[in-house]
């Protein structure tokens, strides 16, 4: 077999063109008037075109024998990654005087050549020093943030094989015995017999389109300030083991001063603190870095005897590849592998204390952590979140990323538009529009304005202020224990239980919630009646104090009342009695919006009533900062009348960009169909625990939002606070998030991803079942 036939980058060699060309088709395809120099390149010729003023261009002329899809796939890779990751430093495309992406030119010998630009880096090439530790930190988190970015993204050409890649090492076997030195020889061989042993188990590691060429004459560092200003040369992409991806500057960049191994350990540290490492890539991680050595090795004897040049470009490397993998081959792997699990171990307890140190410094001791243990959560995806010692948690307590942890559309959408223009809704824009449209097309054709902010309680906020200046009242009524945000306004609103809970002011009334677990109407049949009837308290008190009712407010989904299932029909007896002294109706669906409720899209529509105003919140963008108030034509016209209201970023193009996508994926995923199966089957789930957990005393809800009320006496019905705590505590330290709510504390609040799937609600109904066995 011939290794032109069968492995790029030992085959083909930089076209024949010269400056003065280079020079000619930057003016003429790009439009870029410059200086050329000339640049190194294995399978590309590349210039830097520099203009009298600027950074200038990278162009590249492509051999007649490389295959135009893996071009396209560099090209295609490099824009990918702009979108969703705008701030990595890596070249953007420059499209060509008339909008393409690459052009056609004429070679010497008369062949078409492709010819593309790349924006030119800044920086000093990493080969050229001996960085410290902390340098060497950042290459690895560069190289962690350069894979993220490249998750999800997919190319036909990524399938070839290539030489560099160690997965083809036994094509390359042939040529070991071309390396002439015996010593190096062997320990080739030993690289290679490991790594070959271990392809049938790289399919079990996590795999996706890698650079797979970081090494230090990729990247550009700003040595000054210790930093990464650029990663170059997209040529060698692939398929493959991320874990590759990691190898390469762990094998190839040594720090000054440093063992071969402490140095590996240094980019293994940075690369941690950004994408956390699995446990099964450890090993791996070894025979990976050792063949990448060995690769080299054996791509340099084969270009000694067969493409000198070639050859003289790999010296440089080479004088350090073998005392590096003799090195690493002397540790051995047990010693290695170790030292490798100990940067993850250290990376995720000196970070985690470190950061628990800073953040009572900066932040203050009282800002309360979730848990005894605390969570210290780098990435996340869908209904899972990772530590930085790679451990994996299922979240079934975060409402707020609606349709998943660091969803890629969403992702996307964000950085598409931030990577535009972010501006402000007294200019004009499609998106914020086009939101608007389909947002009030899933509501009561009643209600069909809105009024944009930057989070629910902003959201609160307005609407209250709505609610005073049309109905020229000052009095708010609340359920008991309500939370509806932070602003000074809305807090008054929300005598949220806790050490620090203060009385409600004089304009606001509290009514009691129409808890049927616990409550003293629980056993009648006309409860409905029954506990609407304290409104009537309220509406006569607010009156006697002259502030009269602005609004009634209520969190359709009972949450921080412990999520309760209410009598049917209470919320329409309420919602009379309310508007009969004048007031308006606010829906808080901040929490039970958005399908969650699964049997309706929004949690009122479950209570027969149509709201006055309906408030949202950072839901609705799977977490980007936005809120928003929906109201009628003729509320929002007599406020507006009253009053000059504007948010300055309240509906800027990013967040509704990441609102509009947040939409559509919930409306195509059928994800409100999701909430109401997999919810249904979830709680039947927990309410088969209590039949062998005395300590479940109610189980109740309404699709992904859950609660499971847990008491010291079923019969009593007794709520035991501190139970809740140890279970929710015990079932993070399974690798399962649940909160905790209620106004007593003790109701486990369950409101996962509106992904969540059954083979997800299995893994929680497990860890729970074994929290509350001890």
């Amino acid at each position: 077999m011939t290794p032109h036939a069968n492995l790029t980058a030992l085959a083909g060699q930089a076209p024949d063109f010269s400056a003065d060309r280079a020079e000619e088709i930057a003016r003429d395809l790009f439009g870029i008037e410059g200086a050329p120099h000339a640049l190194s390149g294995e399978r590309d010729r590349n210039f830097h075109i520099a203009p009298a003023k600027g950074s200038g261009i990278i162009l590249k002329i492509i051999d007649p024998s490389e295959d135009a899809d893996v071009i396209d796939l560099q090209i295609a890779c490099l824009q990918h990654i702009a979108r969703t990751d705008p701030t990595l430093p890596v070249p953007r495309v420059i499209f060509t005087r008339d909008g393409r992406s690459r052009g056609f030119v004429k070679g010497p010998d008369g062949a078409n050549h492709i010819a593309y630009a790349l924006s030119f880096l800044n920086g000093d090439l990493l080969e050229d020093i001996y960085p410290g530790e902390d340098l060497l930190n950042e290459v690895g988190s560069a190289t962690a943030r350069l894979g993220h970015a490249l998750r999800g993204f997919f190319h036909k050409a990524a399938g070839r094989r290539i030489a560099w890649d160690p997965r083809q090492l036994v094509n390359l076997r042939q040529h070991v015995s071309l390396i002439a030195e015996v010593e190096t020889r062997d320990l080739v061989e030993r690289a290679f017999e490991r790594f070959i042993a271990r392809l049938p188990r790289l399919s079990d590691l996590r795999a996706q389109i890698i650079h797979h060429d970081c090494h230090p004459g990729n990247i550009l560092i700003d040595a000054k300030a210790g930093r990464v200003t650029g990663l170059l040369d997209f040529g060698d992409m692939i398929h493959g083991p991320l874990i590759l991806d990691l190898a390469v500057p762990a094998a190839e960049i040594r720090g000054a001063g440093m063992s071969v191994l402490d140095s590996a350990c240094a980019v293994i540290a940075g690369y941690q603190g950004a994408v956390a490492l699995e446990e099964a890539e450890y090993e791996a991680l070894y025979d990976a870095i050792i063949a990448r050595h060995a690769v080299t090795l054996a791509i340099h004897a084969w270009r000694s005897k067969n493409d000198p040049e070639g050859a003289a470009k790999l010296v440089r490397y080479c004088s350090a590849n073998t005392p590096a993998l003799a090195a690493l081959i002397s540790a051995g792997p047990q010693r290695t592998i170790a030292a490798f699990r100990a940067v993850g171990r250290t990376e995720r307890t000196s970070s985690t204390r470190d950061l628990l140190d800073r953040r009572a410094h900066v932040l203050g001791k009282q800002l309360e952590l979730t848990y005894a243990k605390p969570v210290h959560a780098i990435k996340g995806s869908g209904v899972f979140l990772w530590e930085p010692d790679g451990s994996r948690v299922l979240d079934i307590y975060n409402n707020v990323p609606s349709v998943g942890h660091a969803h890629p559309e969403v992702a996307a959408a964000i950085a598409r538009q931030a990577a535009q223009i972010c501006s402000n809704t007294r200019y004009l824009h499609e998106t914020v529009i086009a939101y608007a449209e389909r947002l009030t097309r899933t509501m009561p054709k009643e209600l069909e304005r809105c009024l944009f902010v930057n989070s629910g309680s902003e959201a609160n906020d307005t609407a209250w202020r709505i609610a005073k200046a049309v109905t020229g009242k000052t009095g708010a009524i609340i359920i008991a224990n309500a939370y509806h945000g932070i602003t000074d306004a809305v807090a008054a609103l929300s005598p949220y239980s806790g050490p620090l809970a203060q009385p409600s002011p004089p304009h606001v009334e509290t009514i009691e919630p129409p808890d049927m677990y616990r409550g003293q109407f629980r056993d009648d049949r006309d409860a409905a009646r029954l506990y609407s009837q304290d409104v009537d308290r309220a509406i006569a008190a607010l009156a006697k104090r002259g502030h009269g009712v602005a609004a009634f407010y209520v969190d359709s989904a009972f949450c921080a009342h412990g999520i309760l299932d209410v009598p049917k029909g209470w919320l329409a007896l309420v919602a009379a009695k309310i508007r009969s002294a004048g007031g308006l109706i606010v829906a808080d669906e901040v929490q039970p919006g958005f399908g969650r409720m699964g049997e309706a899209f929004w949690g009122f529509a479950l209570h027969g009533i149509v709201p006055d105003l309906v408030t949202l919140g950072k839901p609705m963008a799977n977490g980007h900062p936005v809120g928003a108030v929906v109201t009628t034509a003729d509320i929002h016209g007599e406020f507006a009348r009253r009053v000059d209201f504007f948010s300055t970023f309240g509906g800027n193009p990013v967040s509704a960009a990441a609102a509009l996508a947040t939409l559509e994926v919930i409306e195509r995923e059928r994800l409100q169909e999701n909430c109401r199966t997999t919810g249904a089957t979830f709680r039947a789930q927990i309410k088969a625990l209590a039949e062998r957990h005395p300590m479940i005393g109610d189980v109740r809800g309404s699709g992904l939002m859950t609660g499971v009320d847990i008491v010291s006496d079923r019969a009593s019905r007794e709520p035991s606070a501190s139970e809740a705590r140890r279970i929710a505590n015990r079932m993070r330290e399974l690798g399962v998030l649940v909160g905790i709510d209620g106004p007593l504390g003790n109701v486990l609040k369950v409101r996962p991803p509106i992904p969540f799937q059954p083979e997800h609600a299995d893994i929680a109904v497990a860890a729970m079942d074994q929290a509350m066995a001890g």
